[in-house]
């Protein structure tokens, strides 16, 4: 997770005409230009700046975040506490004899996703919080058959992601007001929540996506009555 090198520069100009404008001062000529530009949209949105940033692409807001990650399939499991159960092995310390999914190992990062399905939503929930005011890292980028993703991550490296669809409209859809130039017939799409991301590290999938990496679990004890 690297920035360009004239990610700074660019931040800080972004940063100063949001202060003037929120001390209501007037921006100059170059200043009012620059708002207008798909680069200011992005670092606007406190994104960060690398070479596959979709510039003027807005990420979605804290609750469209939240309803995409608490939507509940039919028996009331989120989407949230869904991809914690596909995520919560990867954390469990390497061991190169014991890389199936069933090995609880360590805890790590992610916790343990296992309980009844209230433990579960909750213990995602949780951990969705967490994510959230720990994040030192967000940006939006594309991914392929038009898939604008929105991805967030705490230092080390954990985090989540969401998509929504970019594709061409489809017949009966609306377009969007206020699209990004070249995308004015894009239709406005509810974002959904695409999982839990891990580390970068290298050989992931030779060795079942586990780190090293530990941090305190997090997530709500079982009662009595869900332990039994």
């Amino acid at each position: 997770m690297s920035e360009l090198s004239t990610a700074s520069s660019f931040r800080a100009q972004a940063s100063e005409i949001l202060s003037l404008l929120s001390n209501g001062q007037s921006l100059s000529h170059t200043q009012l230009e620059f708002t207008s530009t798909p680069l200011y949209i992005h670092l606007s949105s406190e994104l960060a700046l690398t070479t596959g940033s979709a510039l003027g692409c807005k990420p979605p807001t804290p609750e469209q975040c939240l309803s995409a990650f608490q939507t509940a399939n039919k028996v009331g499991l989120t989407a949230g506490a869904r991809a914690w159960t596909k995520h919560a092995h990867r954390s469990q310390e390497y061991h190169p004899s014991t890389v199936s999914k069933k090995d609880k190992g360590e805890a790590g990062w992610w916790g343990r996703a296992s309980g009844p399905r209230d433990y579960l939503n909750e213990g995602a929930y949780q951990l969705y919080c967490k994510i959230m005011k720990e994040a030192s890292w967000k940006n939006v980028h594309m991914l392929p058959h038009d898939i604008l993703a929105y991805e967030i991550r705490v230092p080390e490296g954990y985090g989540m992601r969401w998509s929504q669809d970019r594709g061409p409209p489809k017949e009966g859809e609306v377009a969007m007001t206020g699209a990004p130039e070249g995308q004015d017939d894009v239709p406005e799409r509810p974002w959904i929540f695409r999982g839990f991301v891990e580390p970068m590290i290298e050989n992931g999938h030779e060795i079942g996506w586990r780190h090293a990496l530990r941090a305190p679990t997090i997530g709500v004890e079982p009662s009595s009555d869900e332990q039994q």
